[in-house]
């Protein structure tokens, strides 16, 4: 019955609005409406939205927000797909409604989704929409699910063969999608880290919290639709090809960021990083705009030149601009690796770090026990005190199944299979004149003291 009335409320004529216009309070009718929102009283709240969006259209851009809540709950709630399909239209209606007064702020690219999602419009149309909205307003085009429906639809026109579509239109079109998922990504890193560093200050409002909470589970669908974008396309084209056809673009492209950006990320996507073009364009696009993402591309690309020493710098960078804490942790996890034949000591160092920043993860104590199992060759030790540098790798083993619990198998399965067998025997330890209780001072890279265990 509720569903029938609030039917016949949304989309009965508003003609008596238009006479009775100049007596209606936008600001009192508004407040009434956010209230019945914020208290999920969406059925009160959907009888006020038709007046609001005929007399008041360009009042708030929240009135947009309220009433695409409402119109969700409507339509997920209605029980008879006509009386659903009604309310997806009249919330099709309110995306263009907000396209139209608000513009770019997104509303054709929703509209757009909900109409293939709802099968209201035909591929062509919904291609046009998310087209235009992408050509208007690249920057605001950062939601994961419109960009995958976006490349997706080219790829249907492509593969059809009757639109005309090169090959060449085929990877500038890719290369661009696959760049707005790069952008979305960093839009979404920037944008946290802003609001991180201002939550150390100020208090957050409700949707800059909810923000920060989401972060992570939108930079992983993004992750998701750039490796689903770059499988689906590896069909048409191969690095060599890739290659070419951004090398013969480069020059006269060199400066423009947005091309840049749709470059290194096809190349890097595609894992053509035996390119030439990709490290140049990488490197320009890090002095021009600098961010985790393209210190922590360089840091890999460098490895992969086998330079490590750049491979640090650009790792540090990376660091030093994330301010998240798991992420900072992960490249300092990085680093350490990088060091581990080079210089255990400032191995060690950055996985404490890691540690310290993160202490919900185990991986740095994994690498640091395996770090000191390799101390046996090494800071010339006693053959007693290198058998005794076990005891301390399956200690700082066992940190690392505390801190993440889903580790408890790869710890116990190291210490049965390797560690145990290079413990020091009950006659070795009587023999170095050493019992349970007794500590020994490791100096070298290693500055540890252990305590000895019973045997």
């Amino acid at each position: 019955m509720k569903t029938k009335q609030a039917l016949l409320l949304l989309f009965a004529s508003l003609s008596a609005l238009t006479a009775t216009a100049q007596d209606f309070k936008c600001e009192d009718n508004f407040k009434i409406l956010e209230d019945k929102v914020i208290a999920k009283s969406y059925d009160d709240a959907v009888t006020l939205l038709p007046a609001l969006r005929k007399s008041c259209p360009k009042f708030s851009d929240k009135l947009y927000v309220y009433g695409e809540t409402i119109l969700k709950y409507k339509a997920e709630a209605a029980r008879k797909p006509e009386d659903q399909k009604l309310f997806n239209q009249s919330l099709a209606d309110l995306y263009a409604e907000q396209e139209k007064n608000f513009p770019n702020t997104g509303g054709n690219v929703k509209k757009a989704v909900l109409l293939h999602e709802q099968k209201l419009a035909t591929d062509d149309e919904v291609y046009k929409l998310l087209d235009a909205s992408f050509a208007a307003n690249p920057q605001g085009f950062t939601d994961y699910s419109a960009i995958e429906l976006y490349f997706n639809l080219y790829v249907k026109k492509y593969e059809a063969g009757d639109k005309g579509i090169t090959q060449d239109e085929f990877i500038q079109k890719y290369s661009n999608i696959a760049g707005q998922v790069a952008f979305s990504k960093n839009y979404i890193a920037q944008k946290s880290d802003e609001l991180l560093k201002k939550q150390k200050t100020e208090t957050l409002e409700p949707a800059e919290s909810l923000f920060i909470k989401e972060a992570a589970t939108t930079q992983k669908s993004l992750d998701a639709v750039g490796e689903n974008i770059s499988n689906k396309a590896a069909k048409y084209f191969n690095c060599e090809k890739l290659d070419a056809f951004y090398s013969g673009s480069y020059e006269k492209n060199k400066n423009n960021i947005a091309w840049l950006q749709a470059m290194v990320t096809a190349l890097y996507d595609n894992k053509c990083q035996k390119s030439e073009t990709l490290y140049t364009g990488a490197m320009a696009l890090h002095k021009n705009k600098p961010t985790y993402s393209t210190a922590y591309m360089l840091g890999n690309l460098s490895l992969r030149k086998n330079d490590r020493k750049a491979a640090v710098v650009y790792f540090n960078q990376a660091a030093d601009l994330q301010q998240d804490d798991a992420k900072k942790a992960e490249t300092y996890n990085a680093i350490a690796s990088v060091y581990r034949n080079l210089d255990k000591a400032e191995a060690k160092k950055y996985s404490l770090k890691a540690a310290e920043l993160n202490p919900k993860s185990g991986k740095a104590y994994l690498f640091l026990a395996e770090l000191y199992m390799s101390a046996s060759k090494e800071c010339n030790l006693s053959n007693f005190d290198k058998k005794a540098l076990t005891w301390l790798a399956i200690e700082t083993a066992k940190k690392a199944e505390v801190a993440e619990p889903r580790y408890k198998t790869t710890v116990a399965a190291l210490i049965s299979k390797n560690y145990s067998k290079a413990l020091p025997t009950a006659a070795e330890l009587k023999a170095s004149g050493k019992k349970k209780g007794d500590t020994i001072t490791y100096g070298c890279w290693i500055n540890e003291t252990l305590t000895i265990p019973a045997l």
